[in-house]
């Protein structure tokens, strides 16, 4: 069969079928458009239904708060308590209720019931024998009030229920019920035992539901259908809206709108939604097959003249090429539509193949060629025996440069980097003639690989960083300006440190984390220490991560002592967890990761509220009135919600802020910085105490103790250690540190003691604390409290006051 016949065969159905599908597509879309505009009808008809509703509502709670409040009921209930001229206060609040008028609806019954859910009023428009029906809505709520009124004390209530009535009979009412006090304000919502509490219970009967038909019908036609229905009650107006389509979409189309009181349907039959599709079907069938007609008589003739003649004629010159003639195979030299597309798409592909492979922007290998062509090298070097080297180079601070001068001068960057770092591996001659023994590749944004061949010599390695280094001496300079980035490498050797590309990959790039910690521009040779420091910190912040959320974190109690006389002046609070991860690692570990990894911040926060929650449970049982000194990142001296989160706890549990000791780390301390400086006046300002723990071990200059409000200076227990040891040259700087704090007027706490000695020396000093092994180790929260009882064994005398607190006045007794 010739190829015309065969167009024909190929071409017609394959119209047929496309054209049919794109005339159903399109009809179905019209119909999906059709169907939308109808849901959109429905609703916003929902919603304006609903929003009516909540109308009523908003106005019968508006209108019965006000009514309440006013002086109708306020007199008719006092009347009542006194029982004064009950006739004559029933009559008028009667005539007041006839006064009320509502747009929403119309008041059908006004009851009160007093507190114990007995009928003080009623007044039902349709049958004045009747009593006040208690219905499930009006139980619970009764079961709510006296749930939550407090013996003593003032509760905060809910004091309001709505629920929507369907009856037969009467249509839709909404019943409200308030629960109220003449003695205080309607908008109080606080009530104690003390208050004279009623109850108000009004139905208010809604316009029927088909009083909506009308604007139905004009926007859905005559066959619309709507159900109001109610669900149950709700102590708030605001509820949560739910709208969704309706269950039985066989026989009708339709949506519901729900929220806790009602559920709205609208809906409309099918037959209607015929009609709406009716006119397009005929229309899309027609449309259809003349289209198909008119194209394919069309695309048939252009096939003939633009493709099937000149693929007859390039048949032909095919037929006639000699066998192995390749420049006749590859590329078409004639002009034909044949020959300009095969020629073209040989150039496509060339094209695309060129892309899959470099960058677009500095011409590089991407990353995709880097590793095809470093799993060759590593099948080559694994034959032949060689080594190679795998640079993982980042440029640091890069992100600035795009977010200060734009995209367009970081992708100037890059390019002349790219052109700066080959030229800087030419003058580490690695290069063999006119073949470079090195691949770059940009592996993503700032990121780049490099590749040296064949090391034989790892002074070629290092030399070929530091010139790479060496091009951001000062910064980054291109033409008269200078950006301030620096450059990261992680250097891995093969086979030294992995055995295929990706792993040799990953040690560089594992090198180059830890070169970026070293300083602005750096490189790191990978070493298996670098892979546990890297598995051990993602380790680490998973288990603190899993920590926070199961609550898996506890405290331990460090006490403190006077230094003079021995007596218990309270304890310093260190973190523990259950965690087994956590607990293998130590402390030690996993709160520097916590601070590298951000997660102290809410570490911090869970161990002040669980001390300041302790330190208010021993207030009241114990009368404790010792120091809680709690440890605190200096991460938080960034932190600008630091200061209002303890403001917070303090104010949240009602502890004494002079009971509070908040302990900085003084290595972590960095003097002269402001916001420091802030921050610390800022918590000394809320009534704390401010120690700064480790003195001596960081870099705070004595004359600098007066710039920032400390309270407390605590002696590292590595110059403790030093006073049993027979060596006097590191006492005096004991000495030093307690004749400076006492200069200052400065607490000063010893730690780490451990040896009667050392208490002897630090107590001969002067120093007013201590704490340490000797005297006791960090405690269970049960066994400190079996030390406070101990300490203070008046505690089982203490007499409570009305609000339950203990004496603080209560004397401490030494231990010692």
């Amino acid at each position: 069969m010739k190829l015309s016949a065969k167009v024909n065969f190929i071409i017609l159905p394959v119209m047929l079928v496309i054209f049919s599908l794109a005339g159903i597509l399109s009809y179905n879309s019209q119909k999906t458009q059709l169907i939308s505009s109808l849901s959109e009808k429905i609703e916003y008809e929902l919603k304006h239904i609903s929003d009516s509703l909540k109308d009523s509502l908003y106005e019968l709670d508006s209108v019965a708060n006000m009514f309440l409040g006013g002086q109708s009921v306020n007199k008719y209930l006092n009347n009542l308590r006194f029982d004064s001229h009950k006739n004559y206060s029933n009559k008028e609040l009667v005539k007041s209720i006839n006064q009320l008028e509502l747009r929403g609806g119309e008041i059908v019954i006004f009851g009160i019931l007093n507190s114990d859910k007995e009928e003080v009023f009623l007044y039902d428009a349709e049958d004045p024998f009747a009593t006040i029906e208690i219905t499930e809505a009006i139980t619970e709520h009764f079961a709510y009030i006296n749930e939550n009124i407090k013996p003593q004390g003032v509760s905060e209530l809910q004091p309001s229920r709505y629920q929507l009535l369907m009856t037969e009979k009467r249509g839709n009412e909404i019943l409200w019920i308030r629960t109220f006090s003449p003695d205080q304000a309607i908008s109080t919502t606080s009530f104690s035992k003390g208050h004279s509490i009623y109850t108000a219970i009004i139905k208010l009967r809604l316009p029927r539901a088909t009083n909506y038909m009308h604007e139905l019908k004009s926007s859905l036609g005559e066959n619309v259908l709507i159900n109001i229905s109610p669900i149950g009650h709700s102590q708030t107006m605001e509820s949560v809206t739910t709208l969704n389509f309706m269950n039985d979409k066989d026989i009708n189309y339709g949506l519901y709108l729900a929220n806790q009181l009602w559920k709205i349907e609208v809906s409309v039959p099918y037959t209607y939604l015929d009609k709406l599709y009716q006119p397009y079907r005929f229309l899309f069938l027609s449309i259809v097959i003349a289209v198909t007609g008119i194209t394919f008589i069309l695309l048939k003739s252009l096939i003939t003249s633009r493709i099937i003649n000149p693929v007859v004629n390039l048949t032909k010159q095919v037929e006639d090429t000699v066998p192995g003639d390749k420049l006749r195979i590859a590329r078409l030299q004639s002009n034909d539509e044949v020959s300009l597309l095969t020629n073209k798409y040989i150039d496509l592909i060339m094209k695309l193949d060129n892309i899959a492979k470099y960058d677009h922007l500095t011409g590089l290998a991407n990353r995709i060629q880097f590793q095809l062509e470093l799993s060759k090298l590593v099948s080559n070097s694994l034959n032949q025996q060689t080594r190679f080297a795998m640079f993982y180079i980042d440029l640091n601070n890069f992100k600035s440069v795009n977010e200060r001068f734009g995209h367009f001068i970081g992708d100037q960057v890059l390019k002349v980097f790219s052109t700066r770092l080959a030229e800087s591996l030419h003058e580490t001659n690695l290069t063999h003639g006119d073949e470079s023994q090195f691949d770059i590749a940009r592996l993503s944004g700032d990121e780049f690989g490099l590749v040296i061949h064949n090391v034989r010599d790892m002074n070629n390695v290092v030399q070929a960083a530091k010139n790479i280094i060496s091009l951001f001496d000062e910064g980054f300079r291109i033409d008269n300006h200078l950006f301030d980035i620096g450059i990261s490498i992680g250097i891995a050797m093969y086979p030294d440190d992995a055995e295929d590309a990706d792993h040799v990959i990953k040690k560089a790039d594992i090198a180059m984390y830890s070169a970026k910690s070293c300083s602005h521009s750096a490189y790191q040779f990978y070493t298996s220490k670098l892979s546990y420091e890297i598995e051990r910190y993602e380790t680490v912040t998973m288990s603190l991560k899993d920590a926070l959320v199961n609550n898996e974190f506890y405290l331990v109690y460090m006490p403190i002592y006077d230094c003079q006389n021995g007596s218990l002046r309270g304890c310093e609070v260190l973190l523990r967890s259950t965690n087994e991860t956590l607990a293998a690692y130590g402390p030690e570990q996993f709160i520097p990761i916590a601070e590298k990894s951000g997660l102290i911040k809410d570490m911090d926060y869970w161990v002040l509220e669980s001390a300041f929650q302790k330190l208010s449970e021993w207030i009241k049982k114990f009368s404790f009135s010792g120091v809680l000194a709690i440890n605190f990142s200096s991460w938080q001296l960034k932190n600008p919600e630091f200061v209002e989160k303890v403001s917070g706890l303090i104010d949240t549990y009602q502890v004494p802020p002079q009971l509070i000791e908040l302990e900085i780390t003084e290595t972590c301390f960095v003097p002269g910085e402001h916001k420091n400086g802030d921050i610390l006046s800022a918590l000394h300002g809320l009534g704390v105490n401010l120690s700064l723990d480790d003195f001596g071990t960081g870099f705070t200059a004595f004359s600098q103790l007066i710039d920032y409000p400390i309270d407390i200076l605590k002696i590292d227990r590595m110059f403790i250690n030093e006073i049993n040891k027979g060596k006097t040259e590191d006492r005096p700087l004991v000495d030093i540190i307690v004749d400076v704090a006492k200069l200052y007027h400065l607490e000063v706490v010893a730690e780490g003691v451990e040896t009667e000695e050392q208490l002897n020396y630090v107590r001969a000093l002067g120093c007013q604390l201590v704490q340490g092994y000797f005297l006791s180790k960090p405690l269970p929260e049960a066994e400190f409290v079996l030390l406070l009882e101990k300490s203070n064994p008046q505690v089982s005398e203490i007499v409570l006051d009305k609000e339950g607190n203990g004496d603080l006045s209560s004397p401490r007794c030494q231990v010692l």
